[in-house]
């Protein structure tokens, strides 16, 4: 037997060790039938070639190491993969999270990005830089779609293909071994001047139907029957023991620093997974509420909580409307520290 055979037994006998740790023994009995019954079908297909090119054929034996070889090659190399690409995302070089001060000379806009789900720590450090900056005289201007008529939601959901209710954020976090943004933590720090500058869903749903009229698209906002997907998590973390959560969530949170570190990759996987049309009201439309706020306060120093995708567009608004806003300064809190 081959040195390299010899190995690649060993680390299969490793892998099914550490899968029945992960997820018991019967998942080990499950994993070894499963073998077993590939190889099998592998085998008589390999029979059937070798009947019909009428080629001397390999004895089951000899067949099935080579099988074992190969199957554990490709285990250890999806394994590596796996696991390089979580080390390299969630220890390595985790995600940061960009905090923009931008100047008109007569304005200063300090733009905090936002995740909606994260690490405790890293909103800990942002209600830090509210409470610093609220000490210097800024005023908070924060995300927060404001409450809704019940048809509005409804349609909403529909056009988004899942219902966004109040729970989904905190069942997404469960997932991915972080907490969910609570906008409560961030209120009424130091002082009083907070302000909810964000569209209502009544409004975007109002913009939404608006410009799906003028496209002759009514029939996208109620395209597809809503997915509680809210519930479908809580279902699918019911089915995992406590370890299996362990590695699912150390994979996720590792995905999420990979999309908030890659613009190309997150904004792709939207306009492929999402109404394109109504995440134009989402993002363009409030986009342009949230740069005509700016413009149109009374306050001349602005702290902003919004989610990491508005800034460039807010940005790139402003700017057009007044080419004197520069970026003076740029910081960072890590996501995972």
């Amino acid at each position: 037997m081959r040195k390299r055979e010899i190995l690649s037994y060993i680390f299969l006998i490793i892998f099914l060790i550490l899968l029945s740790f992960i997820s018991g023994i019967w998942w080990l009995a499950e994993a070894m039938i499963s073998i077993a019954i590939y190889n099998l079908i592998t085998f008589g297909v390999y029979l059937i070639w070798k009947l019909v090119t009428k080629k001397n054929k390999m004895n089951f034996i000899d067949f099935s190491r080579i099988f074992i070889y190969r199957l554990s090659l490709l285990l250890f190399i999806l394994v590596t993969l796996i696991w390089w690409f979580a080390f390299y995302q969630n220890d390595l070089n985790p995600a940061k999270m960009p905090i923009y001060t931008i100047s008109n000379s007569q304005k200063t806009v300090i733009f905090q990005n936002m995740s909606h789900i994260w690490s405790q720590n890293f909103y800990d450090s942002v209600i830090e830089n509210i409470r610093k900056y609220k000490k210097e005289k800024f005023v908070l201007f924060y995300e927060g779609v404001r409450p809704w008529k019940e048809e509005s939601m409804k349609d909403f959901d529909n056009a988004l293909w899942v219902q966004f209710d109040e729970d989904l954020y905190e069942n997404f976090s469960k997932l991915y071994w972080v907490v969910y943004q609570n906008n409560e933590d961030l209120l009424w720090l130091v002082n009083n001047l907070d302000f909810n500058i964000d569209l209502g869903i009544d409004e975007i749903m109002e913009i939404y139907k608006e410009k799906s009229h003028k496209n002759n698209n009514n029939v996208s906002i109620q395209s597809k029957e809503a997915i509680d997907l809210s519930q479908e998590i809580v279902s699918a973390l019911s089915e995992l023991s406590p370890r299996e959560l362990s590695v699912l969530r150390y994979v996720n949170k590792s995905i999420i620093n990979f999309m908030i570190k890659n613009d190309g990759f997150r904004d792709t996987l939207i306009e492929n997974m999402w109404n394109t049309s109504l995440f134009d009201v989402i993002l363009d439309d409030r986009n342009k509420n949230l740069a005509k706020e700016i413009e149109d306060s009374e306050y001349n120093k602005i702290i902003v909580t919004y989610w990491l995708m508005h800034f460039d567009w807010v940005f790139s608004i402003l700017k057009n409307n007044d080419n004197n806003w520069r970026i003076i300064k740029t910081d960072y809190i890590y996501l995972t520290k």
